[in-house]
């Protein structure tokens, strides 16, 4: 019978691999919330089998110091996000989170100019055959993925944004983008709420299980001049986000 690797003295390799993990976790690594890396890729990292990964994750779990979900992996226990977002007609989701004290970042997952579905173009008040420029973002707080955006922007309002989303600078505020190049200042004149699950490739950005509810705020947004100029879903996790709307 093969025997496991002893990586410290007379420690058995599962325990100085869970120990080298938790002082990881302690020392912030791996946020609170935050999905922990997969068998596969301990195994890889530590050049070990996946018996000795899942006896260090085990041991980690009964320590409290991972949370184990059916079907979807480990996580990092501790106290959960609490994400508070009040919606108002002109704070954006980054700046209400850094007031919190939060950090706030955003990737984004794809840009491309195209003519909208007909519900997109109605809302924009685009005329036929106008295009759009959509957007697909992924939020983070503290570093766990909090929110998947949809956005849709005027094409005509933003030239060469594209170009723009795929220069040299890292991608985080795309209201910042837009006021710093185009001197446009975006409004919300509307939000509609609603639920939703996420489909498979979305559950796993969000790191959550595709049967958890999803809440999804459709929003208008206008110009100074009062043109409709964006419009986006945002689908945030139910789980860690609690939104508050000021009359």
């Amino acid at each position: 019978m093969k025997r496991e690797p002893e990586l410290a003295g007379n420690v058995p390799g599962y325990m100085a691999i869970a120990e080298q993990m938790r002082a990881e976790i302690d020392a912030g690594k791996y946020p609170a919330g935050a999905r922990f890396p997969s068998e596969a890729e301990l195994c890889g990292r530590f050049g070990q089998n996946r018996y000795t990964i899942r006896k260090a994750l085990d041991l980690l779990v009964k320590t409290g110091k991972l949370c184990a979900r059916q079907g979807i992996g480990h996580f990092v226990c501790g106290k959960p996000l609490d994400v508070q977002y009040t919606i108002t007609a002109t704070m954006r989701f980054s700046e209400m989170m850094a007031s919190q004290g939060c950090r706030p970042s955003a990737r984004l997952l794809g840009a491309e100019e195209l003519v909208p579905p007909e519900e997109i173009g109605r809302a924009l008040e685009l005329s036929e055959g106008k295009r759009a420029v959509r957007l697909h973002i992924l939020r983070f707080v503290d570093g766990v993925p909090v929110a998947r955006n949809e956005t849709w922007l005027r094409a005509e309002l933003f030239p060469g944004l594209l170009r723009l989303l795929n220069g040299p600078e890292p991608f985080h505020s795309l209201h910042a983008i837009l006021l710093d190049h185009y001197g446009t200042r975006l409004t919300r004149v509307r939000s509609t709420f609603r639920t939703a699950h996420p489909k498979a490739a979305e559950a796993g950005l969000l790191h959550i299980s595709p049967h958890q509810n999803l809440l999804v705020i459709d929003s208008l947004m206008k110009d100074q001049r009062g043109q409709p100029a964006e419009f986006t879903s945002a689908r945030y996790r139910g789980d860690l986000c609690r939104v508050t709307i000021d009359f």
